[in-house]
């Protein structure tokens, strides 16, 4: 089996201890529409190190664990298993710049079967950076108001 890593950056209109809170779990539920989390570990859903929680259904079925959760750092990590096609490791990194962030989102997907290996193959760098462009435009419209929670989720990095 194959991996194919990704990595983009975006800047976010936010000061680096707010902006890296976005990329939590929780902090998803605010600018991602559709994301509701099923909370495992803690039930709370507070973030940490061995979290886990569950989110799609059918073949996208997915289960998160918090590998790495060093929030003073603004570094977290994750492991996102989807049986039925493939394996991503999901990194994101903020740091202060000027008066915003510049947040560094990296994904490594390994293929667990055939489809997902053909989805693996399928993948490219350019459809990577419009996804996480997207995510830009999301926070862009969240900290404007103008994020319905409600909708469901699109351009996401499956």
């Amino acid at each position: 089996m194959m991996r194919r890593d990704f990595r983009h950056e975006i800047h976010v209109a936010l000061p680096v201890d707010e902006a890296f809170l976005l990329f939590s779990p929780k902090g998803e539920e605010a600018w991602v529409p559709g994301w509701l989390p099923d909370y495992i570990f803690p039930a709370t859903g507070e973030t940490g190190q061995d979290m886990i929680f569950r989110t799609g259904s059918g073949e996208e079925a997915t289960i998160w664990t918090c590998l790495d959760w060093q929030p003073g750092r603004h570094h977290v990590r994750y492991l996102r298993t989807t049986p039925a096609l493939r394996v991503a490791f999901v990194q994101v990194d903020c740091c202060a710049d000027g008066d915003g962030t510049r947040v560094a989102v990296s994904y490594g997907y390994v293929p667990l079967t055939a489809k997902g290996q053909d989805m693996v193959a399928g993948m490219t760098q350019e459809a990577f950076r419009a996804d996480i462009d997207g995510w830009s435009v999301r926070i862009a419209d969240y900290l404007q108001g103008a994020v319905d929670p409600s909708h469901p989720r699109q351009n996401v990095p499956s």
